[in-house]
């Protein structure tokens, strides 16, 4: 999409960044519709590759910018605690800029709660600000609308770049390599050269998927959300033994399959018509429509025969999850809606496994207002009946990054002439005990997780706000000691890595600027290379010491429109003048996978196997590529997807074998002609 579709969106998203519109109406939504050749088709775009939507484009994105701006009106006046827009401060009051409108504490010591009214005095200071504003809410609705309907208009005129959207909520909260299992921890497998792992964030923290295996069985979440299938890949057939089934109200978000302690733990969300929803208490407001989220283990010794050993419970919708050495952390969001009693602490308090979060588990935002949680627990899943820790982090709503060591939770204050300011506050972990270190706060807001890095103690992120970009450095204190600001003006970033001392992103705007950025003196961080291309990387990751490879879309320079999916090997042997050594055009893909789900990356360079999802006009298709440095990226496989499901494909290998799966069709193909050589339908 052009540079002033993105700048719409980008206001969309400024303006309904915390408040709960309907999937199909948030910006990234509006902009898989956007990037959609069904929608080209339907609104009678232009057949055939890539070209320039027009009007029906500028059409339904205007329409679409309508409906979530009368959505946040009509949020505000149905429930004045279930909208979010405090610090948006969407009306008159947006013009008075940030600082005219929050107070961001300067202490570097993250509060606890000493009380239960002490929370409900912050929600309550939320609540009659939301109060106070609704009546300008419905007047300025109409306002935006003209805004953003102008804004569309005059794209049809001016359009510039193609290309992705800005900074989306991601479901993962959270570097390096994709994790691959050494052959010795495989029992009874099919081969001697291991088997692939989730595509992680964070090198050594494992993360929940919808698709695992242990070496030889496949374990697949079916399309209904709550079955596990487990199935027997034993001498290259592949047979379903057995399925894990969940309560008639419950349903499965993700899973972890964790071999070398043969446990299996299910993350689950418990669907309305549970007993929270219809507790009399929650008709009139409080946490009860947060919903309920829960971990769920199975011994899995004889995986064709799971047995159910334990459950935990905490208030929220799933968020994400991490493991690391035998401990689930569980991340769940939890919104207060409405009015709440002062002396009915469950009202307002998350509850673990039934029971209120106590005050001093409960951190304070640094600002004096929030109506959100970020509830965090920890299990031992060697006892997964009981919570080892847990912690509540109020706030308006934000996101996490996971170290190996510690927490960051982000949110962004968003200000309307004077940009934004992101607040951090830094929880460690270890053995399952949770404890908060530091709160800080630095200019701009961030992509996604990878724009965020720690490394020997410090804290880097690479940011963009308004119509420039900056790198800033944390210590442990999370005091910024280091900053280059000013980066790449009326560009945004579409994508970041941290590799060791050095840090890799890309902007945006008309070219594909990567930039390198030298990191080994904390305290003055320099730009030591950039290197312009055509296109935009969405997703980079390293391809062994010297190679860093980028998924992405390519644009034609003569139209500014995207006009295929692209990858690309960056040459990154010297920091400082970093090279494009091959790349490679898929000229029938208009989007791929990666672009929005890390974890559809099947990424291994010790066997040099790079693998995604993509859509092309005839539907989805699974793409395998090899790279040699003579010859660069060699596609090997691309083959349609056959299944139909509600979650992103997946690739997964075992041994010689590679497992395509999409809802519930598994198809297999050999790694050595990549041929077909077996299908199962769940």
């Amino acid at each position: 999409m052009d540079k002033r579709e993105q700048d719409v969106l980008e206001l969309i998203r400024k303006k309904t960044a915390d408040v709960e519109v309907p999937k199909s109406l948030e910006p990234d939504a509006i902009e898989r519709i956007l990037e959609s050749k069904e929608a080209e088709k339907e609104f009678g775009g232009v057949s055939g590759k890539r070209r320039n939507r027009g009007a029906w484009q500028k059409g339904l994105l205007a329409a679409a910018c309508l409906t979530v701006v009368a959505g946040v009106a009509a949020w505000n006046l149905l429930d004045l605690g279930q909208g979010n827009m405090t610090t948006e401060n969407v009306g008159n009051n947006m013009q008075k800029g940030l600082e005219d409108e929050v107070e961001i504490s300067s202490s570097k010591t993250i509060a606890q709660a000493d009380s239960y009214e002490q929370i409900y005095d912050y929600y309550e200071t939320y609540r009659k600000k939301m109060e106070e504003e609704q009546m300008s809410y419905q007047m300025d609705a109409a306002d935006i609308g003209r805004e953003l309907m102008t804004e569309s208009s005059d794209s049809g005129m001016n359009a510039s770049a193609g290309g992705k959207g800005a900074s989306r909520k991601e479901e993962a909260v959270v570097e390096e390599y994709s994790m691959v299992a050494p052959a010795d921890t495989v029992e009874d497998g099919n081969m001697d050269s291991g088997y692939s792992q989730t595509n992680v964030r964070q090198e050594g923290v494992d993360e929940a998927d919808i698709a695992k295996t242990d070496g030889r069985y496949l374990y697949i979440l079916e399309d209904s959300g709550r079955e596990i299938a487990v199935v027997d890949t034993k001498d290259g057939n592949m047979k379903k033994v057995t399925s894990v089934k969940v309560d008639d109200k419950e349903y499965i978000r993700e899973f972890y399959v964790v071999p070398d302690r043969k446990k299996m733990v299910l993350v689950c969300g418990q669907q309305d018509g549970s007993e929270m929803f219809e507790d009399p208490l929650y008709t009139n407001g409080g946490i009860g429509n947060s919903g309920v989220t829960m971990a769920v283990t199975y011994d899995i010794k004889n995986p064709e025969k799971p047995e159910k050993e334990g459950k935990v419970t905490q208030s929220g919708q799933y968020s994400s999850s991490r493991m690391v050495n035998g401990f689930l952390y569980l991340f769940s969001e939890v919104r207060i809606w409405g009015e709440v009693a002062q002396n009915e602490p469950r009202m307002y308090v998350p509850l673990i496994n039934g029971e209120p979060v106590s005050e001093k588990n409960i951190y304070l935002p640094p600002i004096k207002q929030a109506n959100m949680y970020e509830v965090i627990t920890s299990v031992n899943i060697n006892k997964p009946d009981k919570t080892v820790d847990s912690k509540a982090i109020f706030s308006k709503g934000g996101q996490a990054y996971v170290s190996n060591k510690n927490i960051y939770f982000y949110e962004t204050e968003w200000g309307y002439w004077n940009g934004c300011v992101t607040t951090i506050r830094k929880v460690a972990y270890k053995d399952g005990k949770l404890e908060a270190k530091a709160q800080g706060k630095f200019d701009g807001y961030l992509n996604d997780s990878f724009s965020i890095d720690e490394y020997e103690g410090n804290l880097r992120v690479v940011t963009t706000d308004d119509d420039t970009n900056s790198v800033y450095v944390l210590d442990e204190e999370l005091t910024e000691i280091g900053a280059i600001e000013n980066l790449a003006k009326d560009e945004r970033i579409y994508s970041a890595r941290f590799m060791g001392d050095t840090g890799y992103f890309v902007t945006f705007r008309e070219t594909d600027p990567l930039f390198s950025v030298d990191l080994s003196d904390p305290k003055k961080p320099k730009i030591i290379g950039e290197l312009k291309i055509p296109g935009f990387s969405e997703y980079l990751h390293f391809y062994g010491e010297d190679r860093l490879l980028g998924i992405g879309m390519n644009v034609d320079e003569k139209t500014m429109t995207t006009d295929g999916a692209k990858i690309t090997m960056f040459d990154i042997s010297d920091k400082a003048d970093v090279k494009e050594k091959d790349t490679y055009v898929l000229k029938n893909v208009y989007s791929t996978d990666v672009a929005y789900d890390y974890k559809a990356a099947l990424v291994d360079w010790e066997r040099n196997i790079i693998g995604f999802s993509g859509y092309t006009e005839g539907g989805q298709r699974y793409f395998l590529f090899a790279y040699d440095e003579d010859e660069g990226f060699i596609c090997n496989m691309e083959e349609d997807i056959n299944g139909n499901g509600m979650w992103v494909p997946r690739g997964i290998y075992i041994g010689d074998t590679l497992y395509v799966i999409q809802g519930n069709i598994i198809e297999a193909y050999s790694l050595k002609d990549y041929q077909k050589v077996d299908d199962l339908i769940l």
